[in-house]
């Protein structure tokens, strides 16, 4: 790409974020309720009002809007804005440390079903197989693509079927143990899809890495919380960070193996 049509490209990577943004405010607030996500069209959550082309601009609208709803002046909640500005700069970062090529798109797909995930999982403590599930299959076969072109693989064909199979295998395996040692049940069928999902995109080798910063990240969250009071049954949700794992190994690959060959390493 040429370096006077690099700036228009930005912009536009950007307004293309900004829509698909808007678009996961609506997966997030309605799959966990079971609904519709193409029926009916945008409409206030509150006294189910149409809105207008012009109330559903990303950001622009909520702000003219004062964060409330046109008809009946009920608040509109600032993650609707947040999620949209979010899905941009994702975008943004995305393009700056991958580049503009192949890699790029299905880098976005997985960024853009990873920030939904997690919002959904903060708000619901649900992981909905609506997404897992197709997501799996999606990386499978987007690896497989490499049989026929490299460009757009993030893995090898055989990397994304292990890490599928032991994503799911591997947190499972904890999970009964958990089980069998405590009782009671430490983590919900979605983490195990979720790692799964990550494995079949991302291969198994950058896989167990994502589930390394996903404990080392939880882990470290979890002491707070043990340290402002919160308690040892506070329940955390796991899916956020699978997903910080999973975006942090899909940008940032060999800095993280780096570090943790460093730390690894004898002496």
């Amino acid at each position: 790409m040429s370096a006077s049509l690099e700036p228009w490209a930005w912009a536009l990577l950007a307004l293309i974020a900004l829509l698909v943004g808007s678009f996961l405010n609506v997966v997030i607030h309605r799959l966990p309720r079971g609904e519709s996500i193409a029926f009916p069209g945008s409409h206030c959550p509150q006294c189910g009002h149409a809105l207008r082309p012009w109330d559903n601009i990303p950001v622009l609208s909520w702000l003219l809007l004062l964060g409330r709803c046109r008809y009946c002046q009920s608040g509109i909640s600032w993650r609707y804005p947040l999620v949209e500005i979010l899905a941009a700069l994702l975008a943004l970062l995305a393009a700056w440390v991958i580049g503009w090529h192949g890699q790029l798109l299905p880098a976005l797909v997985l960024l853009w079903a990873l920030l939904a995930l997690t919002l959904i999982d903060l708000e619901t403590y649900l992981l909905p197989d609506w997404i897992t599930k197709p997501g799996m299959l999606l990386g499978l076969l987007l690896n497989a693509s490499a049989w026929l072109s490299p460009h757009f693989a993030l893995a090898s064909p055989l990397d994304a079927g292990l890490g599928l199979l032991l994503g799911y295998g591997v947190l499972r395996g904890f999970a009964e143990l958990y089980l069998r040692l405590s009782g009671r049940e430490g983590m919900g069928h979605g983490d195990f899809k979720l790692l799964g999902m990550i494995g079949a995109w991302l291969g198994w080798q950058d896989m167990f890495l994502a589930l390394f910063l996903a404990a080392l990240s939880g882990g470290l969250v979890a002491v707070g919380f043990l340290a402002a009071g919160k308690g040892r049954d506070y329940a955390i949700p796991f899916g956020p960070y699978l997903a910080l794992g999973a975006a942090v190994m899909l940008l940032w690959p060999q800095v993280v193996m780096e570090q943790f060959l460093h730390l690894a390493a004898p002496g």
